[in-house]
């Protein structure tokens, strides 16, 4: 068995080195499962391990049931600098509500929002910045907030590269979920951004069904009317999805151990490790 500080130092590899390889024109027609992986020795321990695991004549050989693979999203999946996306999100939802809140101009940190003071909202840090997330994403149905959420990644664009927030995706990372569910692992994506929020774009982003996306959740409730049911989303958290939160609703959600786990940061390091101490073959 390799040490944990092995295998740490091996994703992390694993990850940047794919993160940072150019992107290649998919025009050609090409067998290679990840062509804008850089040849060398992340990429072939990528395509040896999804070998042996499922090659029946191979001792490594995992049943496609126990072949599950976790990725973090914000910076292994998504871009995630100066902002995170949701926070991004938030914003814009502050900013579409205002009207209807005259007080937020003078209130923190609204008024930062507002007046668009991004080194301040930068200064507050995500404590500080709590009460945008219920005035943002809270006292709606889900519904509603996947129409919201839906029209933010239509139209949304990045502040520096006026791009749309859906189209800054990493190609190797793409590719690797696509070689991933080609070799009939079920991909996750786990995540401390909201689950809903993910929900609402990973099918048409990442090619990964919203049933397979693991994040923080909002309290919610039922609310009747009219005849029609509906859950409602309440200011507070029902479950974070973050560090050792991580591996805890990943065997929640999916009743097993991964076998294969990619983050960018030691917020992923607990799901790292819990990834790693699997009787199966792990990545």
């Amino acid at each position: 068995m390799r040490t944990f500080g092995a295998f740490f130092r091996s994703v992390g590899y694993i990850f940047f080195a794919g993160a940072i390889a150019a992107c290649v024109g998919t025009e050609g027609k090409t067998d290679d499962p990840l062509p804008s992986w850089q040849d060398g020795a992340a990429k072939q321990a990528i395509t040896d391990f999804v070998d042996r695991v499922a090659d029946p004549r191979h001792s490594n050989f995992v049943l496609p049931a126990d072949r599950v693979a976790v990725f973090d999203n914000d910076g292994t999946l998504i871009i995630e600098r100066p902002t995170l996306v949701q926070f991004e999100f938030l914003y814009t939802r502050i900013k579409d509500l205002a009207a209807d809140h005259p007080d937020w101009l003078s209130t923190q940190p609204f008024q930062a929002v507002l007046e668009d003071d991004r080194d301040l909202l930068m200064e507050m840090g995500f404590r500080q910045r709590t009460p945008l997330v219920a005035a943002g994403q809270a006292n709606i149905s889900q519904d509603e907030f996947q129409r919201a959420a839906t029209k933010f990644f239509d139209n949304g664009k990045h502040i520096r590269y006026t791009t749309r927030y859906i189209d800054l995706v990493y190609q190797p990372m793409l590719e690797l979920v696509r070689y991933l569910q080609e070799k009939e692992f079920k991909v996750f994506i786990v995540s401390g951004g909201g689950i809903e929020f993910i929900r609402s774009y990973s099918e048409r982003a990442y090619g990964v069904p919203k049933e397979n996306v693991i994040g923080s959740s909002m309290k919610s409730r039922i609310r009747e009317q009219d005849d029609r049911v509906d859950v409602f989303r309440e200011p507070g958290f029902n479950s974070m999805n973050a560090g050792r939160f991580k591996p805890v609703n990943i065997r929640l959600h999916t009743g097993r151990r991964p076998i294969f786990a990619i983050g960018n940061s030691d917020g992923d390091l607990e799901m790292l490790k819990y990834t790693h101490a699997n009787s199966l073959p792990s990545l």
